[in-house]
């Protein structure tokens, strides 16, 4: 057959709302409503021969939106299974779409960028069927406004296709969008570093004691013009205006016990710091001097960067594939020992914006020079060569104990850190992502003899004795337990004994896979909390097996504010207080094209949401922290995964969104008194617009 398939815009069905103007056979505009929408395939015109023998869908496209379009390809089969590829377009690029076909497996979640494109995530099912698909689709999220797409050359290939790369520069040499205004945009290179010289002269003058304010402006030219508020030489968060040196609340008190430990006091429950004062932990992600930008792929659409050779060695990591914009910028300011200057500026804008913990994937030199409390995320949770299903080992294996116990053990060196409030042993674990998730039945239809696998076997024996019990109980017809070895058809079972012995196994294969690394954690280091995994959501009860073994659940909650019932079910069940790791706001007024997960129309607004977010976290008593994602916005060609979300706290020049950061202080500054219902929280809930993240 030829390496390439021509799907025409003629074979494809076309939902209400949605205009499809062809160009020619092969080419045609797509335009959808706000709502979003897009076209099917019909059914028929693409033989299953043709999903088998080519590897890859592949197209071109072009758009004039006003933020990144995100694409949805959808792939079904006759079993009713779906798999969507969401992909992230940038405006005015022509941009080749690849879409490995490999990839309906379901084994991976976000997938390695090709040249041009931005993120590409997987969603669906944990599987499709490519001998069996009868389904294409390709379609929009929903939009402030109408979206227009071209779309030329679609078609299935046997190999990957060339991509389109026209040259076109499309950020400046500081990292900012060209093309684009709004009117706290950095006008050049002198401007940048007179503003952080002057920040960093009073952040000193501060540090020292000094008098509140500098002469020539820095956080109060910033942020006062356009808030009010003033420069202090010490906020609120410091030793001595209300609180202890690790941050805690002198407005109640515990036992202490020389580490960071949980308590209730019979309503809320808390954070209780090493000197016994209770926390509320306002965190912050991903504190560092750049959110790197992944170069690689994207070099067409590049200004001149400036080389190691000029001075910029430290703003290219990776062996040269990545660049940080933002610290290039620092290097302008502060010159060759711009670390320093920006540890002190940045401890400076936590402490005055009333932040209180060093969330997540921190610099680990910042955590080493700041005083603040944080945070440490585990490294290398514990795997084995071959996964029940995406990132979910072989639980009941020796290699799973062996990594469980190399995995314990980088926390010896911790033991002592009085600063460190506890660890995460991961971040939202892949295998969770899949909504009703049966990895017990994954597991008996894969050909792999697991060690998980044969432990099911001596379980489902010891409860059904004989196998004419199991196939009475499950419909099935085996000469013997050992058939379960063979790989179980997925349409061989239906009863409902079987979904619930799968259910059941579910639960333990979970509760291994909780429970041995979080003991041996214990084990290696007993002084500090152990956070949890920061699940993405919690889709069913299944999830919550072993989590007993957590001093504090945590998980990501991207909505405007923290579900209030679902945190006092996890708390009631787990008897154990709950933890958010993870929320953002990104708004479309700004320097960037996408903003998010959650998103709002002005920086004023986005200010108004991270309040009304962390004032109604601190109204439930199971809830005990909030830590934002993140510190520096994301950058506009996308880190190594491709997201360049707009939610920082401050943007690419260094400099700090003042309607945000307004409005975070006045959150910090009441929370504990909403906590303790002296005050009632914010309340004006935020206005949505539709998010454009991946």
């Amino acid at each position: 057959m030829d390496n390439s398939v021509l799907l025409s815009c003629q074979a494809f069905e076309v939902e209400d709302r949605i205009r499809v103007e062809a160009v020619r056979s092969s080419e045609f505009w797509l335009t959808a409503p706000p709502e979003g929408g897009g076209i099917r395939l019909i059914t028929g015109t693409v033989s299953s021969s043709v999903w088998t023998a080519c590897e890859f869908v592949a197209a071109d496209v072009y758009h004039e939106c006003h933020d990144v379009l995100v694409l949805l390809f959808s792939f079904g089969d006759q079993e009713g299974r779906s798999i969507t590829y969401h992909v992230g377009i940038l405006p005015k690029v022509l941009t080749t779409v690849c879409l490995p076909l490999k990839h309906l497996d379901g084994e991976k979640l976000f997938l390695s960028r090709y040249p041009g494109t931005l993120q590409t995530v997987l969603r669906g099912d944990a599987r499709v069927d490519r001998n069996s698909i009868d389904g294409f689709t390709i379609a929009t999220i929903p939009s402030t406004s109408d979206r227009s797409v071209k779309i030329s050359h679609l078609r299935l290939n046997v190999n990957e296709p060339e991509f389109k790369r026209k040259r076109q520069v499309y950020i400046d040499r500081m990292g900012q969008m060209v093309g684009r205004e709004w009117s706290w945009k950095t006008a050049d290179e002198q401007e940048l570093a007179s503003l952080l010289q002057a920040e960093r002269a009073e952040a000193g003058a501060a540090g020292e004691g000094a008098a509140e304010e500098c002469e020539t402006g820095g956080i109060t030219t910033l942020l006062g013009i356009r808030s009010g508020i003033q420069a202090q030489g010490s906020s609120r968060t410091l030793e001595g205006f209300g609180f202890g040196k690790y941050g805690g609340w002198r407005g109640k008190t515990f036992e202490q016990t020389g580490y960071f430990r949980t308590a209730h006091d019979g309503s809320n429950w808390w954070f209780v710091d090493p000197d016994g004062f209770a926390l509320f932990s306002a965190g912050m992600d991903c504190i560092g001097p750049a959110s790197p930008m992944r170069i690689a792929g994207m070099e067409h659409l590049l200004p001149e960067l400036p080389t190691p050779e000029e001075g910029y060695g430290d703003a290219w990591t990776r062996g040269g594939t990545d660049f940080s914009f933002e610290v290039a910028n620092l290097i302008r300011a502060f010159g060759a020992d711009w670390r320093r200057d920006w540890t002190s500026l940045t401890e400076f804008r936590l402490r005055h914006f009333g932040f209180n913990t060093i969330g997540n994937w921190s610099d680990e030199s910042f955590i080493r020079d700041s005083s603040l409390p944080y945070v440490y995320p585990l490294t290398d949770f514990p795997s084995t060569e071959r996964t029940i299903f995406r990132d979910f080992p072989d639980v009941f294996s020796p290699e799973y104990e062996r990594g469980s116990k190399e995995f314990a053990q980088q926390l010896v060196p911790l033991r002592e850190d009085r600063r460190m409030i506890g660890y995460f042993m991961r971040n939202e674990p892949h295998w969770a992502f899949v909504e009703g998730l049966d990895l017990t039945r994954l597991m008996l239809e894969s050909p792999v003899r697991f060690v998980s696998k044969e432990r099911f076997v001596e379980w489902i024996s010891v409860k059904y004795e004989a196998v004419e019990r199991l196939n009475a109980a499950w419909g099935s017809d085996y000469d013997s337990f050992l058939q379960l070895y063979e790989p179980a058809q997925p349409k061989e079972f239906f009863r409902a004994a079987y979904r619930e012995d799968c259910s059941t196994f579910n639960r333990i294969l979970i509760r291994r896979y909780v429970e041995l690394p979080a003991r041996l954690c214990k084990e290696a280091d007993p002084n500090h909390l152990n956070l949890g995994m920061r699940y993405a959501w919690v889709s069913s009860e299944e999830v919550l097996e072993g989590c007993e073994w957590f001093d504090v659940f945590s998980l990501n909650c991207y909505q405007f504010a923290p579900d209030r019932e679902q945190i006092a079910k996890i708390a009631e069940k787990l008897n154990r207080p709950v933890m958010i790791g993870e929320y953002h706001f990104g708004a479309a007024e700004g320097g960037l094209p996408a903003y998010g997960i959650r998103a709002v129309a002005t920086q004023r607004e986005r200010g108004g949401a991270y309040r009304y977010y962390v004032e109604q976290a601190a109204a439930i008593p199971e809830l005990i922290g909030v830590h934002y994602f993140q510190w520096n916005d994301q950058p506009a060609l996308g880190r190594f995964d491709g997201e360049n979300y707009q939610i920082g706290m401050v943007d690419v020049c260094n400099r700090p969104y003042a309607d945000f950061a307004v409005a975070a202080r006045k959150a910090h500054e009441r929370m504990y008194e909403v906590r303790t219902g002296a005050v009632q929280a914010f309340d004006r809930q935020p206005r949505e617009i539709p998010k454009t993240g991946f």
